[in-house]
């Protein structure tokens, strides 16, 4: 005699998501005295799906470097820089295209393990971005192109941002003083990340079986319970809605019969309760759990398990023979918008 979990809306959704860039850096106090930086990003809109084993194969985002002046034909002459993340963040990629100057690779580093020679004042030098805007009489900005790759199931989170900061060193023209110790913007470039909906969601473990009743009285039937090692396995970029109940028109609801049919007779039903997110239902309590969950995350060993488990009111050992008495249970996993106010991390959730 047992009973079985029938899963609904088991299945990926697709994530759209507009990465919008922008960027500000300078060297602060030394504006004006000596060389710099200051940045403006464009935009654009890509599509995502976080569950695809191919990741994000790249994304050109455009990058307006100007030059720090300051007047009688002070300008920066010349800029060295490279890009960092925080330590522990994904393995983002990035390639840098310089007009005139070439394409840099590998020039994206952790946060604090950053080689003590980079940035450096030379044209040479690999593992940094050089950008060259030649005398005073030349554009006082560049545009240069950044391709970002995001690697397969990164964790980004539904309304967060990506960011990279910027170490640079430069040199001056006409007066401006040289900065030859690295400048640090630990924040200088933001991606903002706008992930519609992703979810993905299955049932793990056995069938939920209460095993064989037949000796089973009504007494020793709180002692029945089905297997604690079955959950049901979330994981999402943002908020999602999660419910089980019964079957809609289910008759006589929690209650096991033979082959799952219905019936009036007492002989051929067995009643149980459900534990799922910290509730239970019976045939008493028979409107469906519900729960507004918090993100469950995205990644390998990154998801919500939500616990699910049965345990049986009366025994068997007075009902009619039948080769298997079960009943159908129904959860639905729905993505919910970013910003939705979630404040139940169901993962958290025990039996």
């Amino acid at each position: 005699m047992n009973y079985k979990l029938v899963m609904q809306h088991s299945r990926t959704f697709f994530a759209m998501f507009a990465i919008a860039l922008s960027a500000s850096f300078a060297n602060g106090a030394q504006a004006q005295s000596s060389c710099g930086l200051s940045g403006s990003g464009g935009s654009t809109s890509i599509q995502y799906d976080p569950f695809s084993s191919a990741g994000l194969q790249s994304v050109d985002i455009p990058l307006t470097l100007t030059r720090v002046t300051a007047g009688g034909g002070k300008k920066t002459q010349e800029a060295y820089f490279v890009l960092t993340k925080p330590a522990g963040s994904p393995a983002y990629q990035i390639q840098a295209t310089v007009p005139g100057g070439g394409t840099y690779f590998n020039v994206l580093y952790d946060a604090g393990s950053i080689p003590s020679n980079l940035p450096t004042i030379s044209n040479t030098q690999t593992g940094q971005i050089a950008v060259q805007f030649g005398g005073a009489a030349q554009p006082d900005f560049i545009n240069i192109n950044l391709r970002v790759t995001v690697p397969a199931n990164t964790d980004l989170i539904a309304g967060g941002v990506i960011q990279f900061g910027i170490r640079y060193v430069c040199k001056g023209t006409g007066g401006l003083d040289d900065v030859l110790t690295p400048i640090d913007n630990a924040a200088a470039i933001s991606i903002n990340v706008n992930v519609l909906s992703a979810l993905r969601a299955s049932y793990v473990g056995t069938a939920l079986d209460f095993g064989e009743l037949a000796q089973v009285t009504d007494a020793q039937a709180s002692t029945v319970r089905t297997s604690a090692a079955n959950y049901v396995r979330v994981q999402s970029s943002g908020p999602y809605q999660v419910s089980l109940g019964v079957m809609s028109g289910d008759a006589q609801p929690y209650t096991l019969t033979p082959s799952g049919g219905s019936t009036t007779d007492a002989a051929q039903q067995i009643r149980y309760s459900v534990r799922f997110l910290g509730e239970n239902r019976s045939p008493t309590a028979t409107t469906a759990i519900t729960k507004t969950c918090a993100r469950a995350g995205i990644g390998d060993a990154v998801e919500d398990r939500l616990p699910v488990q049965g345990t049986l009111i009366d025994g068997g050992s007075t009902k009619a023979i039948s080769p298997s008495y079960s009943e159908n249970l129904v959860v639905t996993i729905a993505p919910l918008v970013a910003g939705t106010a979630a404040p139940t991390d169901c993962g958290s959730i025990a039996l």
